[in-house]
């Protein structure tokens, strides 16, 4: 264009500018596409790490040309990424559509041949072979030979392999170099792990820094190894466990110290620091039938130097209102076995009935190991309770056993393993009762991780419930079982997924079953969404007999996960809902997960 008139053209130019910086304040909008991945774990790792997919939208680019850095940019990131799957030869072309709307960003990819893992090697620094353990099988550190060529695994290895030393004897085991040669034409890997194994030893004189209240008496009986007996990493961690796990402490470090002395031990220590004796918790929840809840506690840890724990809960809501004192006495008679005590007021009002109750139980609660641990107890309780046709006044003498195994990984966010519990209670006759009879409940839960990452956790949930001895109108309705509720069959009102009497109310069944699946995706690092389908009900019979309706619920869960694990928001739907009965959404609202 010629312009005649120079002001006239300044003014024109200076105008389109500006029309073009505010028309693309927001910079442009576009939408990316990788496309020839077939490795669905790939493409997703692949959107993970690029930045045209995570500043699509709260980032775009001001311009065409700003775009065309992003993409090219992404390929030498993308490229790392597909090389640490185990593709040594890829090729990626990135190509832009500005005619599309929006703009849309191809990425395509030519994955090539997937590299193999061909050989694994263990050598060390004068590259002789290590002192023997024990043949060394490259699948115990996470190395298939044969599978993929992935990098992970041989990143990760090197803390195995040291271990692998460590529990034999040799404490300060490392692997201090490794070579790794991919080879073109064989498209193959071949992998070399360089050991500075150290001294031998055996476990030495032990010092224990940071006591301040507790007897070190305590610490002493936590100690997992015997002094003069090989090195194992394995005891070492075990015993740090065993002093976390005791929430005595803010910091525990258990570890060798110094060098392998002349006679062939090493001295060991154990650093704490003790957290303060007393806490105040607090804690809430709300669901659509039982209201809100809240419940504050006091606890005192350590109460005479021993690790005994004190610890006092109030609980007020709508429907519920207690308050209890339980107290903890570590080791008696033997190790990792627990005295424990308690007593409980209750007032509970629900629709299946209106009850005023205390309990008294003392027990003994043992540890097998980390993960399994049973015990046994004497319960004494009283309780009037208005069953809404009738007033009904008793005491029950009970002797609750237990069993639990605990596999998972997490205790408010399990994302992998398992869980077993079984609790079993022989009621006898005791003062102004006839009752005699056998209540139990066996509870499974099961947890699978679907991609490496943990973003998607399939977990399912079935619970089983019996009584024996006795009829259904004999028994109190605060002890029936019953199914419905945030913690059962959600989408329906707690306690509301069974039989129901002519005014409405829950009837409460001998036998009990119901099963529950969720699909926990993870849409950021704090926030996640839970679908979940849930079905069951009590059954008048000693077991169930699966006879009558069967109720079923489903819903849309929202997780947002903090430090001490995730706070729950739950939308519920009976699917099956009885006309005039069953309200159409039930709210959940607590800490942790569902199961």
């Amino acid at each position: 264009m010629i312009c005649r008139f120079d002001r006239l053209c300044r003014a024109t130019i200076l105008a389109a500018l500006l029309f073009s910086t505010v028309a693309r304040a927001d910079g442009i909008a576009y939408e990316t596409k990788i496309t020839g991945v077939e490795d669905s774990a790939l493409q997703t790792d692949l959107k993970a790490n690029s930045q045209l997919v995570k500043l699509q939208d709260d980032k775009p680019p001001a311009t065409v040309g700003a775009l065309t850095r992003r993409a090219r940019d992404d390929t030498d990131r993308l490229t790392a990424v597909i090389e640490a799957a185990g593709y040594y030869e890829p090729h990626i072309e990135s190509v832009i559509d500005e005619k599309a709307t929006p703009i849309t960003v191809e990425v395509k990819v030519t994955t090539g041949p997937r590299y193999t893992l061909t050989k694994v090697a263990l050598t060390n620094q004068a590259g002789t072979t290590p002192p023997d353990i024990g043949v060394f099988d490259p699948a115990a550190v996470g190395l298939i030979v044969g599978g993929p060529a992935v990098s992970e695994p041989v990143v990760g290895a090197d803390a195995r392999i040291a271990r692998l030393y460590q529990i034999k004897g040799y404490p300060f085991a490392k692997v201090v170099d490794k070579h790794v040669i991919v080879d073109a034409a064989t498209k193959g890997m071949e992998v070399t792990f360089v050991l500075d194994p150290g001294a031998r030893a055996r476990f030495g004189a032990l010092q224990v820094d940071g006591l301040a209240r507790l007897h070190e008496a305590w610490v002493l009986r936590r100690i997992k190894w015997t002094a003069g007996t090989a090195y194992d990493q394995a005891q070492v961690d075990e015993t740090r466990q065993a002093m976390v796990s005791s929430g005595l402490f803010g910091t525990v470090n258990v570890a060798p110290v110094g060098p392998v002395t002349a006679d062939g031990t090493v001295p060991m220590q154990v650093k704490i620091i003790e957290r303060a004796p007393r806490s105040v918790g607090v804690g809430g929840s709300y669901d659509t039938t039982e209201g809100i809840s809240a419940n504050v506690s006091w606890e005192h840890r350590d109460l005479f130097g021993g690790g005994e724990d004190l610890k006092f809960t109030a609980t007020g809501g709508t429907s519920d209102n207690s308050l209890s004192a339980t107290f903890r006495r570590p080791d008696l008679w033997s190790d990792n076995q627990d005295f424990i005590a308690s007593l409980i007021f209750d007032d509970q009002s629900v629709k299946a009935y209106d009850s005023i109750e205390q309990k008294a139980q003392v027990g003994l609660e043992r540890h097998f190991d980390p993960t399994f641990s049973g015990g046994a107890s004497i319960l004494a309780e009283h309780a009037r309770v208005d069953e809404k046709v009738d007033y009904r006044t008793y005491v029950l003498v009970g002797l609750p056993v237990f069993l639990k195994k605990d596999g998972t990984d997490d205790l408010l966010n399990p994302t992998k393993g398992y869980r077993v519990a079984l609790e079993s209670t022989p009621y006898l006759r005791a003062i102004g009762s006839n009752l005699t009879f056998l209540q139990s409940k066996l509870t499974g839960s099961w947890y699978d991780q679907l991609t490496p990452s943990g973003n998607y956790i399939l977990a399912l949930q079935g619970t089983l419930g019996s009584t024996l001895g006795t009829s259904l109108d004999a028994i109190p309705k605060d002890h029936r079982f019953y199914a419905g509720g945030g913690g059962s069959v959600r989408g329906f009102g707690f306690q509301e997924a069974g039989p129901l009497d002519k005014f409405d109310n829950p009837i409460g069944g001998r036998s009990l079953a119901v099963i529950s699946a969720e699909f926990r995706t993870k849409i950021t690092e704090t926030i996640g969404l839970v679908p979940f389908l849930d079905a069951g009900s009590n059954y008048a019979s000693e077991v169930p007999d699966f006879k009558g309706r069967i109720a079923l619920g489903a819903g849309i869960g929202l997780r947002y996960y903090t430090a001490i694990g995730p706070v729950r928001l739950d939308l519920a739907t009976p699917l099956n809902p009885r006309s005039g009965v069953d309200s159409p959404i039930q709210i959940y609202v607590s800490l942790g997960q569902a199961f």
